[in-house]
């Protein structure tokens, strides 16, 4: 006869107490997955259609969970897998080092999540994101990126669509000033090993093991590598090529003195209803004054230069003086959009040597105007639209400025009149790349000829 065995009951705190235990272990295993998901507004996802499986392993010492895309081609699979089971391996070998530490409710943790983006009509990125946690209080992170081209079937490396010699290395260095990081700096060396994904608005870069806190992520704006970039990819893209014909008509839009908490979004909305790039020169003291405004300028995807601190007439001031209307306000900006300025337009207009020296000295391009529409004068809508009507030409710098009302209200008639023209509208960098004038410096942009 087969004894009975009492069943000892839980009382009601146990029961409590057992539940929120469950609840916690649960609740934080979702929040561990979440941390590393990719975020679809920040980076960016597209559609997606490549598909992916989930594989997921549960024993006493780890949890795997792997996401992993599903490809009917071996050639593709293989260096996908590859990597997959690279990072398998390394984990349960610290598991396996970690024995002793692990299990009785302490578990290491792989978890690796797979996106895929959208390049150009052929061209897909796959985006791992591999998170290991073993007998440590951060874990470690890192990305892994492989760009695919789906109509040859092939995988791309960066300098395979562009050009990566030393002046393109030196443009990107110069971009990422605002992060003097010397792992940083050493892991641009190799443009064949980096992690990367593009798209019509930036070149995006993935670098492991240069901060703490995990994989650095770097956003090059397109227009800042247009001049290296293949032309079919550039066209596929839909960002403007480097070379410009008989009958083509580019003008670059650019507005001084901001930004202003008031005239500036009221310009970046119109900007945005016409879909048009333009080129912020701003004061230093205006960025730090309005950091969130100089911020929103930036993430709209517009260019950003240097207008000086103070907006003085930097020829007549002393050379250590100028030196630092530039500098200071250089680093304001930077402090306030995380974007570096590489051309500089000097207050006024006015340059002398020593302007261009310390230009030079600091690898930005002078940029002026070649019509200028006195909206800093009339301040009248009608007047600025009529000044600028008469002036334009195919090749045109456009000046105005975000902190006059008269120029927001001025500015959707204007777009609406040049765009029937025929007009289309670039940042000054990348007229500069139409024109063939990336070295051209103080850069005037075209005039109306008679």
């Amino acid at each position: 006869m087969l004894k009975k065995i009492p069943f000892r009951r839980i009382r009601w705190p146990g029961w409590v107490v057992l539940i929120i235990i469950v609840f916690s272990f649960v609740y934080g295993m979702a929040q561990l997955v979440d941390a590393i998901r990719f975020d679809p507004e920040s980076e960016g996802t597209s559609p997606q259609v490549i598909d992916f499986k989930t594989e997921t392993v549960n024993t006493n010492t780890y949890t795997m969970t792997i996401k992993t895309p599903v490809m009917e081609d071996s050639h593709i699979n293989k260096p996908l897998n590859g990597w997959i089971e690279k990072e398998k391996e390394d984990f349960l070998k610290r598991v396996k080092e970690n024995k002793k530490v692990l299990g009785e409710g302490y578990r290491g943790h792989l978890i690796i999540q797979a996106d895929s983006r959208k390049s150009t009509q052929n061209t897909y990125s796959i985006i791992f994101h591999s998170y290991q946690l073993v007998n440590d209080v951060r874990g470690k992170e890192h990305v892994k990126t492989f760009t695919l081209d789906m109509s040859e079937k092939k995988f791309v490396k960066l300098p395979d669509i562009m050009t990566t010699n030393d002046e393109m290395l030196q443009t990107i260095r110069t971009r990422l000033q605002a992060r003097p990081n010397a792992k940083l700096q050493e892991a641009l060396k190799d443009p064949a090993s980096w992690n990367w994904t593009l798209n019509g608005k930036a070149l995006t870069l993935y670098f492991n093991d240069i901060e703490e806190a995990g994989p650095t992520r770097v956003e090059i704006p397109i227009h800042a590598i247009l001049p290296y970039l293949d032309d079919k990819i550039a066209d596929d893209l839909g960002v403007a090529v480097a070379s410009t014909g008989l009958g083509e008509k580019y003008v670059a839009l650019t507005f001084d003195d901001g930004p202003d908490p008031h005239v500036t979004p009221r310009i970046l909305n119109v900007l945005k209803e016409h879909d048009v790039q333009a080129t912020f020169f701003m004061l230093g003291s205006q960025a730090e004054n309005y950091p969130a405004v100089a911020k929103s300028v930036a993430e709209a995807g517009h260019e950003i230069g240097n207008h000086t601190d103070h907006h003085k007439d930097l020829t007549k001031i002393g050379r250590e003086q100028m030196v630092q209307e530039v500098m200071v306000s250089r680093q304001k900006i930077i402090s306030a959009t995380k974007e570096v300025p590489v051309i500089l337009r000097p207050p006024y207009g006015a340059i002398n040597s020593d302007v261009e020296t310390i230009a030079n000295d600091n690898g930005t391009s002078l940029v002026l105007w070649s019509v200028d529409s006195l909206d800093w004068e009339n301040k009248n809508a009608a007047a600025i639209n009529r000044v600028v009507q008469k002036e334009i030409a195919p090749g045109a710098i456009i000046l105005l400025h975000d902190v006059h009302s008269t120029t927001a209200d001025a500015l959707p008639t204007l777009l609406t009149t040049l765009e029937k023209e025929g007009y289309r509208f670039l940042t000054v960098s990348q007229l500069q790349s139409k024109l063939a004038a990336e070295t051209a410096s103080p850069f005037y942009g075209n005039m109306k000829k008679g």
